[in-house]
């Protein structure tokens, strides 16, 4: 199949017309055109509703576009790998990271990578799971690092280990004054926690029911910098994984307090890469990484979780 062809169509399905896909690809409609009779011809059916205003995808269009991705995504990844074993250590690969808590965790993995294989080149996407695991699907991403993957990305998941939360607040913060806190007193102090479509909220929700606290956030935000900047101003606490504020805590503007129970508020973090989808030397290469730091997270929990071997 025509991979020229491909990607033509698969802009033509992004525009919705055969004058700005040959902008995009800086060629003649009539050559866009041509194109998209080629694919018809193959498949003997219409892929594309032309009208004079724009046009849409038929029914078989919309098949065609989801494997289009992935063939493309393919054959992409196919032509890294030939080029990786001409020239080792370079290449490019697409992350997802799902949230700004991800980011902060993932940072650290990048830079070390970065340090060791100058000639990777790495194009991060932050945005929620299920944008991650769309991405994954469709082959624009090859790896996501999401927090709590929900059931339907499950078949994608790689390596997953527990991610334990704690109370954050400012060193002045009146909880300092205890070694541990209970759920109930965050329904006593202002807190800034994102909205119910983060999984972090909806799992602190859930264990706010079950002890029988109403909780009413000050703050709503899912912008980790905003919610830093609250508690450092003392004016909310925090509940947030510690390594997510760890320069803070380590400059003195932050403090960490744990919960009465280890596992109070516990989410997860996911390794997830496509089930079918080879991964090119850049890909792999931080696969390997993340997924070694993800198996030391683990082992410090002192138990591996079931379907993480030690490598």
């Amino acid at each position: 199949m025509d991979m020229k062809a491909l990607k033509v169509f698969l802009e033509l399905a992004r525009t919705c017309s055969l004058r700005q896909t040959a902008e995009k690809l800086n060629t003649s409609p009539a050559s866009v055109s041509r194109k998209l009779d080629q694919l018809e011809y193959q498949f003997r059916t219409q892929l594309f509703d032309r009208s004079h205003s724009g046009g849409k995808l038929t029914a078989a269009g919309e098949v065609l576009l989801g494997r289009a991705r992935l063939i493309v995504g393919e054959m992409e990844t196919t032509l890294q790998l030939v080029s990786d074993l001409k020239a080792l250590n370079t290449g490019s690969t697409t992350v997802y990271a799902g949230g700004a808590i991800v980011a902060e965790l993932l940072a650290p993995a990048l830079c070390a990578l970065h340090r060791q294989h100058p000639g990777l080149r790495f194009h991060i996407h932050e945005g929620r799971t299920s944008e991650l695991i769309d991405a994954l699907r469709q082959g624009a991403a090859d790896i996501g690092v999401a927090i709590f993957t929900p059931e339907a990305g499950s078949p994608f998941v790689r390596r997953s280990v527990p991610l334990d939360h704690a109370l954050i607040v400012a060193p002045d913060h009146p909880l300092t004054l205890q070694t541990h806190v209970r759920i109930q007193d965050l329904a006593r102090h202002a807190i800034a926690i994102p909205d119910e479509s983060f999984s972090l909220r909806r799992t602190l929700d859930a264990e706010c029911l079950r002890h029988g606290v109403t909780l009413e956030p000050t703050f709503v935000t899912g912008s980790l910098v905003m919610q830093k900047e609250l508690a450092i101003r003392g004016a909310a606490a925090l509940v947030l994984p510690p390594e997510c504020c760890r320069r803070e805590i380590e400059a003195g503007l932050l403090t960490s307090i744990p919960f009465d129970r280890p596992d109070l508020v516990r989410t997860q973090l996911d390794l997830c890469v496509h089930p079918d989808r080879a991964l090119p030397f850049a890909a792999k290469t931080l696969h390997d990484t993340l997924a070694l730091s993800l198996l030391r997270r683990a082992e410090a929990h002192h138990a591996l979780p079931s379907g993480i071997p030690k490598e």
